[in-house]
This record gives structure tokens, C-alpha cells and sequence, in this order.
């Protein structure tokens, strides 16, 4: 996993030519066992990709996982400022404290409003909906999730 999760990081790396680009974290989820972060970079004048990885580690639940989100600009037509949507995916990689283990994905949506106040203090607020699926050796995952966020970051 986490040799996936670096060779998808380089990759996207090597797209970044563009001017903007942010690394956020969400401090909120940290207060519910979910630690994320992610680096987001313009791919055209309206357009980004973020790329994330996220620990998970709620009730006897704990795991891994990385996720990309591709985000159209709409208010400004400006990468990283204003209202924004799009389809995000990710991978999760679970197992409880009894040794059980899941694999997970999610396929959705975002939307939501992101600021970058002064040149480089970012505040991203978000809400999201998706179907995650997967399954287990003693379980199947079919489900639908929503969500709801704000990112800190630094933008350059």
C-alpha cells in the first residue's frame, strides 16, 4: 500500500506544472480518529487534482488509505479559489482489533467553497457524497457515505 501510495504521489508530481498548489490538512476529522492530508495542484487555469492519504482510527476500527479528487472551479474560474466540484475515489485498508480485515472503495462527489486568505492560508469547507463497497473475509460493504469538512492548508 504504501508503495502504491508513493508511486501515484510521483506521479502526480511529475503533472504539476502549473504555478498553484496547496498542502491541506483537516484538523476536525484528528478529533474523531481520522488524520488527512493532501496536496492539491492546478491542472489548468480551472481545473485541479488533490491527491490525500488518510489514517483511520475509530472505536477497535483502525487502517490506511489514499484518494484522489478531480475539482472544477466555478466562481472564479481560478484554480484553488471559490466554489468547486467534483469525483473523488479512494482505497481503504481496515482491520479491527480481532484480526478481521476489509478492503474498501469509494466512488463520489464534492462540493464546497475554498479561500486562500493573505498569499498562502488556505480554508477549504466541503461536503460529499459516495457509494463505498468492499468486503471481508466475514463482512460485505455496500453503503452510501456523507461527509462533511474543513481543510487547513498552505498555499504557494
Amino acid at each position: 500500500m504504501k508503495k502504491l501510495f508513493l508511486v501515484v504521489a510521483l506521479v502526480a508530481f511529475s503533472f504539476s506544472n502549473a504555478q498553484e498548489q496547496a498542502i491541506k490538512v483537516n484538523p476536525v476529522g484528528v478529533a474523531f480518529g481520522v488524520a488527512n492530508a493532501g496536496y492539491e495542484f492546478s491542472l489548468k487555469e480551472d481545473q485541479t487534482l488533490t491527491i490525500a492519504a488518510l489514517y483511520y482510527n475509530i472505536s477497535d476500527i483502525s487502517g490506511i488509505g489514499a484518494g484522489a479528487e478531480y475539482r472544477f472551479y466555478f466562481s472564479t474560474h481560478e484554480a484553488l479559489r471559490g466554489w468547486h466540484a467534483g469525483p473523488n475515489i479512494g482505497f481503504f485498508s481496515l482491520e479491527d482489533d480481532f484480526n478481521n480485515s476489509a478492503t474498501v472503495f469509494s466512488l463520489g462527489g464534492e462540493v464546497g467553497h475554498q479561500w486562500i486568505f493573505g498569499e498562502h492560508f488556505v480554508v477549504d469547507v466541503f461536503a460529499n457524497l459516495g457509494a463505498v463497497f468492499g468486503s471481508s473475509s466475514t463482512l460485505d460493504v455496500n453503503s452510501t457515505a456523507v461527509g462533511l469538512g474543513v481543510s487547513l492548508g498552505y498555499a504557494w
